[in-house]
């Protein structure tokens, strides 16, 4: 069938190609010319259907080295066919073709179904979806009117936007956008004037652009006095000057062209009275109802420990303004309407020098005036300076930002971690590149993600791994520049210890009754395609010894890297074939880099790569579609790749059953580890009394791995493969025993009900058994969820003893709920489970229909 097409495809219709209609790139389509073409003509017609030209030629002329005298330099349909097959088949997916169909040389509608439900993770695919995708894709005719999807159509699909490795869900508005700004990760620019270097580099409104376009959501200024009354943007260097005026109409212009939620404007100004009431007339003037006005006070004295405490307001409160973050008069100025400015502690934002500075200089400060105009702009967010958390927790306002250098923050990330978590989940945090990186290097985001600071601001100018980390982590929630962060760093029910908190560096397994199940991901890297030469190897020879690097940016704990093997001069397909585990323990927090290098480079090394966070990655055979150094697509170049995750609820391996004592010695340690004490008898007493029923529900979450990987085992499976591939395993043992109806799977009140109508071969019988082992556990996991609420309040957890405001309290409850959660996403695993093994069973006969 494959060789009828292209046979039409290359088939001579008219005398002259001159007289062809244009090729549609897009289409497969006849060609015409004649009877037979040369060289030239073949490799342009091979190249119409993305043949590269350099292997047209090997594999052409390798051709005409077999041809007679007379026929040498043409080439016939047969001899295109030839070409094409050969230089266009991809063995690492001709094999996965061959794995999932009947025929050999097509996938059926029925073939294709399984494949996607088995490897793709879709679930309840009809005939009509598989039609569909079979219509869209296969370039062949025929193909598509007897519903076959070949090897041409099958590639065509999984290199498609549906096979992308980042999941199409995030690349929309996918996160609430209702909390309060302190929330969320929020993409941040450093002197986002700055196209180079800190010293001595140029400013443009250009950096603005980029930074916008990329959708950064909160840009730095630093405004200095101008002539003619017009303040200058600059960086108190040697830097090139821009106008502001110039500077705010290209941030009004593309602000929003990215996203429509709020931009913050860090400005700092370093100006005189009249030039700071220019300030504040250009802003009105320029971004008019855009600015945004409308202040809502917040007390004065505020305890943020107490209910007082009043959120910012949230990104969709503050959809399509802009909002200006600076220093602010006090807020009793404002009652003095006789006076056009006031005075400011004249003092730098940043933390860090603040802690060098003696205790002198602390109380001789200085102070400089600060227009009222300029003042009243700044709304929703204020530039304030940090002292300590002990001073914050108890005077510091939610409308405050204090911004942390580089090192002083990582100082605190290391030292007061769960402080740091706890501040953050109440404030903003603005955190900025150490002060000695002057060739604008980046830091590396990671290390102040992972204690919950928002700001994290970049050196937009600067390309490299830390940017690509950077750009990964916005690409979710449709790149607005708003990520909300995991619970934990902005709950106030998520109380964090030493080694439950995501810094801690401890490689120990989470507490088990953390709401954090750890994720184990598995990589295979099979194949690259179509790899260009390093963009700065200008000398390099046209061969490449491409390998790959997949690093993990998160906690401490998950940060990893591996490589796969070198393959030597192969940049048009190299097959790698290399399988790597990682253990996420926080994969909210957790993205994933894919690194193209070449081996021969002595300098210049880097080919592409992609990163995307962990949650946004798809499973099943993916391709991942690489970037150049700037960020871009590069052309037709990528890295094909399979991936599987399993949850982990143990440290303990799945394949190792737990003894008696084991689990005795297991849970005197989750005793010891997991409730604190809070020195009220009473209290501990309740939290102890729900140890025995949460017990159960972790052995449970055990059995279930234990079972699946029993099941795996049975079928001679990886253990990595999901409950859809084990039932066709068994269903073709059975039709290779011509045991075709020896067993059924009927459907009672929702239950897989196994009957057997034969006695079966011992394989075939442990494969059914082992099945049936974890139909039954997931049954007793979703009855067992029924009873969860009945069961803690049985034992006294309820009412007002879940809301005692002490920390250890809130610690105990936090891990309580969630271990419940934790129950709640194991029935809904055990839900998805039993409904997979229905829909195996119906795509490979075993459904029978239930006696209602």
């Amino acid at each position: 069938m494959r060789d009828r097409w292209l046979r039409d495809v290359f088939a001579v219709g008219l005398s002259s190609t001159s007289e062809c209609e244009p090729v549609n790139h897009n289409e497969y389509q006849p060609l015409c010319g004649k009877s037979s073409i040369d060289e030239e003509e073949a490799v342009r017609l091979l190249g119409d259907y993305g043949i590269s030209e350099d292997k047209a030629k090997i594999r052409l002329q390798e051709i005409q080295s077999k041809k007679s005298d007379d026929v040498r330099g043409l080439f016939s349909t047969e001899d295109l066919v030839d070409v094409f097959k050969k230089l266009s088949t991809r063995p690492e997916i001709y094999h996965l073709l061959v794995r999932y169909s009947r025929n050999q040389d097509f996938l059926s509608t029925e073939d294709f179904t399984l494949f996607l439900e088995a490897e793709q993770g879709m679930s309840k695919v009809t005939r009509e979806k598989c039609l569909e995708i079979i219509q869209k894709f296969e370039p062949s005719t025929e193909a598509k009117l007897l519903g076959h999807l070949g090897i041409d159509g099958f590639t065509n699909y999984l290199l498609s936007p549906e096979c992308d490795i980042f999941n199409a869900n995030h690349r929309s508005i996918c996160h609430e956008m209702d909390h309060p700004l302190s929330h969320y990760f929020i993409a941040s620019s450093h002197n986002t004037f700055l196209l180079a270097d800190q010293l001595k580099g140029p400013s443009s409104v250009e950096g603005f652009i980029h930074a916008l376009k990329r959708g950064c959501r909160c840009l730095e200024l630093h405004c200095f006095d101008g002539p003619d009354d017009q303040p200058l943007i600059h960086n108190g260097t040697l830097t090139s000057r821009i106008s502001l005026s110039e500077a705010l109409q290209v941030i009004s212009n593309y602000g929003f062209e990215k996203t429509n939620y709020p931009l913050i404007l860090c400005m700092e100004i370093q100006c005189s009275i009249s030039q700071q009431e220019r300030i504040a007339q250009l802003l009105i003037e320029i971004f008019g109802e855009k600015l945004f006005l409308n202040h809502v006070s917040l007390p004065v004295d505020v305890n943020i420990a107490s209910s007082k405490y009043r959120p910012l307001p949230s990104p969709n409160d503050l959809h399509g303004k802009i909002i200006i973050k600076s220093k602010k008069l006090p807020p009793g100025f404002s009652n003095d309407l006789n006076t056009d400015y006031g005075e400011i502690i004249d003092e730098e934002d940043c933390y860090e020098d603040n802690k060098r500075r003696s205790k002198k200089d602390l109380s001789n400060k200085k102070h400089r005036k600060l227009s009222r105009a300029f003042s009243d702009l700044v709304c929703v967010l204020r530039s304030a300076q940090f002292e300590d958390f002990n001073t914050a927790f108890n005077e510091q306002q939610s409308d405050q930002v204090c911004t942390f250098s580089e090192n002083a923050a990582l100082r605190l990330a290391t030292s007061d971690a769960e402080e740091f978590i706890n501040y953050n989940k109440l404030f903003i945090s603005r955190v900025t590149p150490g002060t000695w990186r002057v060739d604008s290097s980046n830091l590396n985001p990671q290390d102040f993600w992972n204690v919950g600071c928002q700001m994290v601001s970049m050196n937009y100018q600067t390309s490299g791994k830390f940017m690509d980390v950077y750009f990964g982590r916005f690409l979710s929630n449709g790149g607005c520049g708003y990520v909300l962060k995991p619970s934990y760093l902005r709950s106030d029910n998520t109380s964090m210890s030493a080694t439950s908190s995501p810094i801690a560096s401890s490689r120990l397994s989470s507490n088990v009754y953390s709401s954090n199940t750890p994720q184990i991901l598995h990589i295979k890297i099979i194949s690259a395609l179509h790899l260009p030469r390093p963009e700065q190897a200008e000398l390099k020879a046209n061969s490449i010894d491409p390998y790959v690097v997949v690093q993990i940016f998160g906690v401490p704990r998950d940060t990893d890297e591996v490589r796969t093997k070198t393959i030597y001069h192969n940049s048009e397909n190299p097959q790698f074939n290399e399988a790597f585990e990682f253990e996420i323990a926080f994969p909210e927090l957790a993205l994933v880099r894919f690194v193209v290098l070449d081996d021969d480079s002595l300098d210049y090394d880097f080919i592409g790569q992609y990163t995307l966070p962990f949650e946004c990655i798809q499973t099943g055979y993916r391709h991942v579609h690489l970037h150049n150094i700037g960020g871009d697509l590069i052309a037709n170049a990528y890295l094909f790749v399979h991936i599987v995750i399993n949850s982990k609820s143990l440290a303990i391996k799945p394949r190792r059953s737990l003894s008696r004592y084991h689990r005795s010695l297991m849970r005197r340690k989750l005793r010891i580890a997991s409730f604190r004490s809070v020195y009220n008898k009473q209290i501990d007493d309740l939290f102890k009394s729900v140890i025995q029923p949460l017990e159960t529900a972790f052995e449970y979450r055990h059995a279930v791995e234990q079972s699946l990987y029993g099941l795996n085992e049975m079928c001679g499976l990886p253990e990595i493969s999901n409950v859809k591939q084990c039932v066709r395993k068994i269903a073709s043992r059975l039709q290779k025993a011509n045991l075709t109806g020896a067993v059924a799977i009927r459907n009672q009140s929702d239950i897989p009900i196994f009957e057997y109508s034969t006695t079966l071969p011992e394989l075939s019988r442990q494969s059914v058994v082992a099945l049936e082992e974890l139909v039954n556990v997931q049954t007793e996991i979703s009855e067992l969820s029924k009873d969860i609420p009945r069961l803690l309040e049985t034992s006294g957890v309820r009412g007002k003893k879940f809301t005692k405001a002490i920390d250890n309290f809130s610690y105990n409850l936090a891990l309580l709920h969630g271990q419940t959660d934790l129950l709640n996403k194991a029935k809904q695993d055990a839900n998805i489970t039993i409904q997979q093994i229905f829909e195996a069973a119906e795509t490979t006969n075993l459904l029978v229909e239930s006696d209602q």
